[in-house]
């Protein structure tokens, strides 16, 4: 029998989601820690430190969210937020909606 639901996700996802934010918010990086990436994870944790230091709160909200979007969906959050433009751009209705460039018919 072969599994057919691999693009569903488990009915845990939302709490797992849950349980990361809640640990983000406490600490950076705390959700790719939960996953096992600890290299990955200690960074995040080391910038969150040093953006809190420069930038205040401001710093610390944007690493939690590119250490949420990471460990949630795979992609940086800049990944995420350049992926969003170039959809955009590339209207599937728009390109559809162009004329093709035919040869005129000779007489």
């Amino acid at each position: 029998m072969s599994e057919t639901n691999q693009s569903i996700p488990t009915e845990g996802a939302p709490v797992q989601n849950a349980i990361k934010l809640l640990g983000e918010a406490m600490l950076p990086g705390a959700s790719l820690l939960m996953e096992g990436k600890i290299l990955t994870g200690g960074a995040h944790l080391i910038v969150g430190a040093i953006a809190k230091a420069a930038l205040g709160p401001v710093g610390v909200a944007l690493v939690v969210a590119n250490s949420f979007s990471l460990s949630s969906t795979g992609k940086s959050l800049l990944k995420q937020l350049t992926q969003m433009g170039d959809s955009s751009k590339q209207d599937p209705a728009k390109a559809a909606a162009k004329p093709a460039h035919t040869k005129p018919a000779s007489a």
